[in-house]
């Protein structure tokens, strides 16, 4: 499960130099690792500010921090969910 996730962000690289290399994917499960953490396990964490990251590598290091700094937080049925939505959304042809 978690290598799943971990070979699925690598696609996302930290040091990236086109927007191409840094989409939406990285930060909806940015979004949608806090938004269940405060959903399923009553945590409340920062939303990322989007708006702040202004280089493809920024954004791909901020969102991708985020999802394993709240996945991290997860009780492991939460993690669970969380891996469900991820392999509905990204991941169902694996």
């Amino acid at each position: 499960m978690f290598n799943r996730l971990e070979n699925f962000l690598e696609q996302f690289p930290t040091n990236a130099t086109s927007w191409s290399q840094a989409t939406d994917e990285v930060y909806d499960l940015a979004r949608t690792s806090r938004e269940f953490l405060d959903e399923f396990d009553d945590i409340k964490v920062e939303a990322v500010d989007f708006a702040t990251l202004a280089t493809p590598a920024k954004w791909n290091s901020v969102c991708r921090e985020a999802i394993w700094r709240n996945y991290d937080l997860m009780r492991p049925h939460t993690q669970l969910l969380f891996h469900d939505y991820f392999t509905e959304r990204y991941d169902a042809k694996n």
